[in-house]
């Protein structure tokens, strides 16, 4: 009969519980075992996908406490295999930059299964140094919309190519975050645009449910011009109210009137600025 592994045995039992205490208790675990604790946490997870998972867990919280070290290299180890363990690994680096070129790796090549969600993690983590990267990917109105939302995110000017052309997209979310990552980039003229777009109407009928984009442009708006936003909707209304507490009528309908011709901001001198 083969010996069984003592360093595994200690650890099986810890994969059960999957809560946040159960993580602790399996870090712990793993650093009482000294040297071998990696290796024992690699050969306790295979054989399940459950346990496989919690191995993430367990060395992407280890690479947090401690950046840079063997931890963070089986993680990157685990980046380069594409299997279903990889998805959920991907979507889960939003919020550490230290992997900012194994994403900016995936990418690159639009047929990665995890394309999107790299594309969306480097927007999270306003990866400016990565935007020629996305950038290869956009084709204007059949640009990907996670590449939109991404770049809008990033705030590298660069990205206006981009934006303009989805000003007159067909499909209103797009217009939107069009509209959204020119205001962002310090443009004034689409701010009109999303003011405007506060007035889209939710629609009703009997078989659907058209929420229409007010309260998404509400958001954009609070975004640019630093502004309070919950998703709820009377931010609608309260945005509505800081609009007209900010900008006068005049303002808006030069701002609209420049935007319609292509213009994203008034000269320094005009009228409506009085």
């Amino acid at each position: 009969m083969a010996r069984q592994d003592p360093a595994v045995l200690a650890l099986l039992p810890l994969f059960k519980d999957t809560s946040a205490q159960g993580l602790t208790r399996l870090l712990t675990a793993v650093g009482a075992l000294g040297s071998d604790g990696l290796p024992a946490l690699r050969r306790a997870a295979r054989g399940s996908k459950a346990r496989a998972r919690r191995r993430v867990d367990a060395l992407l919280a280890l690479g947090d406490a401690d950046p840079g070290g063997p931890p963070d290299d089986e993680v990157r180890e685990l980046l380069g295999v594409r299997d279903d363990l990889r998805d959920g690994l991907v979507q889960s680096m939003q919020t550490r930059p230290r992997f900012i070129p194994e994403l900016r790796a995936i990418a690159r090549d639009a047929d990665d299964p995890e394309w999107a969600w790299a594309v969306d993690a480097l927007g999270e983590l306003g990866d400016r140094d990565g935007v020629e990267i996305l950038m290869a990917h956009t084709a204007g109105q059949d640009t990907p919309f996670v590449l939109l939302d991404a770049l809008r995110k990033i705030k590298d000017p660069i990205a206006a190519l981009v934006f303009e052309p989805n000003l007159t997209h067909p499909e209103a979310r797009t217009r939107v975050y069009a509209l959204w990552g020119l205001a962002a980039l310090g443009h004034e003229t689409p701010i009109a645009g999303l003011v405007a777009l506060l007035e889209d109407p939710e629609v009703h009928t009997a078989t659907s449910y058209d929420p229409g984009e007010s309260r998404r442009a509400a958001q954009a708006l609070c975004d640019v011009l630093g502004w309070p936003f919950e998703w709820a909707p009377e931010a609608v209304e309260a945005t509505r109210a800081r609009v007209r507490a900010r900008f006068s009528e005049t303002y808006l309908a030069a701002c609209a009137e420049a935007l319609a011709r292509g213009q994203f901001d008034l000269p320094p001198d005009h009228p409506a600025r009085a």
